[in-house]
C-alpha cells in the first residue's frame, strides 16, 4: 500500500449515481463476531412520549457536560461523505433475527433530513428522524424524533440560537458542546472527522460529543485496525461493576469519503445488532 500521504482524496457519494451490489464486509476481529445477545440495548429504547415544545417553553436546567482537557478543535471545513436526496438499503440483524433497513436523506441548500427505518421479520423498531443545518463544520442537528408504531415516543430540540447553545429534552435542558450530534447524524459526521484527518493511522482517537435522553455526552473513537481502504474504528464504555459494557464498532470506507458500510452495537462483546450496507 502506498504512503497515506499519497491516498486519493475521498469522494461523497452522489444519490443519483448509487449502485445495487453487495458490499461484502471486511474482516472482523473475533469481539465483532460473538452471537446475537437475546435483547436489544437499553440505550436505544425509546422513553416515554415527549410531547414537543418550543424551545422558549422550556425552563433551562444549568447541566454541562464534563469536558476532557484534550479535546480537538473541530476542523474548519468538513466535508460530507453523502449529498443531494437518495437512500441507503442495508441488511440488518437484531437478537440474531435477519432484516432489513434504510437510511433515506436528503442534504443540499444548507439543510439536512435523514431518516433510519429497520425491520425484522414482523417487528418494525423505532423510526429514527435527525433533522437541522450544515455548516462549513459538519451536521448542526436540531431535532432528533423516535417515532414507534406512528407516535412520537422521544425528542431532543437543539436550540443553537440560544446563549448559550442548549438541548432541550421535555422539560430538561443541557449545555450544548461545540459539535454535538444526535444518535443517527454521528454516522455522517464521524466519516467527515475522519476524512479531515491528514494522516489517519492505527491508534488515532477522533472526539465527538453526542446527545442523548440524559445529555451531551463525549464519544471517544479509536481507529483499531485498516484493511485496505476499510477503516475499523470503535467506541468502547465501562459502565462499572455489573453493568454492561457498550461498544460501538463502525467500518469507514476511505472510497466513498469515508462513509460507514458497517455499523454494529455490543454489550459486553455480545453483538445486539449489525447494519451492513448493501449498495
Amino acid at each position: 500500500m502506498n504512503a497515506l500521504s499519497r491516498r486519493p482524496a475521498p469522494r461523497a457519494v452522489d444519490a443519483s449515481a448509487m449502485a445495487t451490489r453487495l458490499i461484502d464486509a471486511p474482516p472482523r476481529p473475533e469481539s465483532l463476531a460473538a452471537p446475537i445477545a437475546s435483547s436489544i440495548a437499553p440505550s436505544i429504547t425509546p422513553p416515554a412520549t415527549t410531547p414537543e415544545r418550543a424551545p422558549d417553553a422550556v425552563p433551562a436546567i444549568a447541566t454541562t457536560a464534563p469536558r476532557l482537557a484534550d479535546a480537538r478543535p473541530i476542523p474548519a471545513l468538513l466535508a460530507l461523505p453523502l449529498r443531494g436526496e437518495g437512500s441507503l438499503a442495508y441488511a440488518f440483524v437484531i437478537d440474531g433475527q435477519p432484516g432489513e433497513a434504510s437510511l433515506n436523506f436528503r442534504i443540499e441548500d444548507g439543510r439536512y433530513d435523514m431518516t433510519l427505518e429497520r425491520r425484522a421479520g414482523d417487528r418494525e423498531l423505532p423510526l429514527w428522524r435527525s433533522e437541522g443545518r450544515v455548516g462549513p463544520q459538519g451536521l448542526q442537528p436540531e431535532r432528533h424524533r423516535v417515532r414507534r408504531q406512528g407516535r412520537e415516543r422521544e425528542l431532543l430540540v437543539f436550540d443553537q440560537d440560544a446563549v448559550p447553545p442548549r438541548l432541550l429534552v421535555g422539560a430538561r435542558a443541557y449545555t450544548l458542546s461545540a459539535g454535538t450530534q444526535d444518535r443517527l447524524s454521528w454516522w455522517l459526521q464521524l466519516a467527515a472527522l475522519m476524512a479531515a484527518e491528514p494522516a489517519p493511522h492505527v491508534g488515532m482517537r477522533l472526539r465527538m460529543p453526542v446527545a442523548g435522553a440524559t445529555g451531551v455526552h463525549d464519544w471517544d473513537f479509536e481507529v483499531v485496525a485498516r484493511d485496505g481502504d476499510r477503516w475499523l474504528l470503535q467506541r468502547a464504555l465501562r459502565r462499572g461493576p455489573g453493568r454492561p459494557a457498550l461498544q460501538w464498532s463502525a467500518w469507514l470506507d476511505e472510497q466513498r469519503g469515508f462513509l460507514p458500510v458497517d455499523l454494529r452495537f455490543s454489550l459486553d462483546d455480545d453483538e445486539q445488532w449489525a447494519l451492513r450496507l448493501l449498495d
